[in-house]
């Protein structure tokens, strides 16, 4: 084998090494897009301590049916807020929660039903030093109801609610005692 023979061959092998890089590159970019999409399709890219769950219209595995209120029994909850613009209107967002006291991050059934609010979308709020924040989590309303359910480590009595943005309407405010 001649001297021009190798140089042939090293030629040969670069150039195969270089494509092979350039596919394992181009693979890598795919994955990579595609976890950044996967990661805020889920919304987990949101870095809050509490872990914000549920889904828009259904949740990811199905109600537990013990974990419902149970007919004549009555959730403890919390007056509606006094500001006219915050309040619900002629109770057209009735909100229910169970249980009322759970462990740290453990699920937090929030269910209810809307009157007139089909196809709304409702954002779930804590209350935190006397002012209503999103917990990141919206449901959905079909047919006059919702449900969705929450879990935070936040220990201590928790208040929540569900808040139409468009229409500008809050739901009763229900306690949730955490720890």
């Amino acid at each position: 084998m001649d001297h021009d023979d190798q140089d042939e061959r090293s030629e040969q092998v670069r150039g195969a090494l270089v494509k092979g890089l350039v596919a394992l590159l181009a693979v890598a970019i795919v994955i990579a897009l595609g976890t950044v999409l996967m990661v805020r399709t889920l919304g987990l890219d949101e870095g809050e301590s509490d872990v914000a769950v549920g889904s828009a219209t259904e949740p990811s595995d199905p109600l537990p049916s013990s974990a419902l209120p149970v007919p004549g029994e009555e959730s403890p909850s919390a007056p509606p807020s006094e500001s006219p613009s915050e309040s619900a209107a002629d109770g057209d967002i009735s909100l229910s929660v169970s249980p009322s006291s759970v462990g740290p991050m453990q699920r937090i059934n929030l269910t209810g039903t809307y009157r007139g609010g089909d196809n709304a979308r409702l954002e779930v709020q804590r209350q935190e030093n006397g002012a209503w924040t999103s917990f990141g989590v919206d449901a959905g309303v079909t047919a006059g109801t919702f449900q969705t359910y929450v879990m935070s480590g936040r220990t201590g009595e928790n208040l929540f609610r569900l808040f139409d943005p468009a229409a500008r309407k809050a739901s009763n405010v229900v306690r949730v005692t955490i720890g």
